[in-house]
């Protein structure tokens, strides 16, 4: 996940994930260097860069 406000890339369980101060709970992910509020990825988008990530490396090894 990348910070939208500082640019900090971490992962989703690096964040903060309950500020405590939103009205029905908090949906989101705190950036761990700026505390920023960013919104959780949808489901369908982490899929989909699993199978990026997954054809990139597929594809890396047939190249030497």
């Amino acid at each position: 996940m990348k910070c939208g406000f500082c640019g900090h890339e971490f992962g989703e369980g690096d964040g903060k994930k309950s500020c405590g101060g939103c009205p029905g709970g908090c949906h989101s992910i705190h950036c761990p260097r700026c505390n920023y509020k960013n919104p959780l990825e949808p489901g369908l988008i982490k899929s989909i860069k699993k199978l990026l990530v997954k054809n990139d490396i597929h594809t890396d090894k047939g190249d030497t």
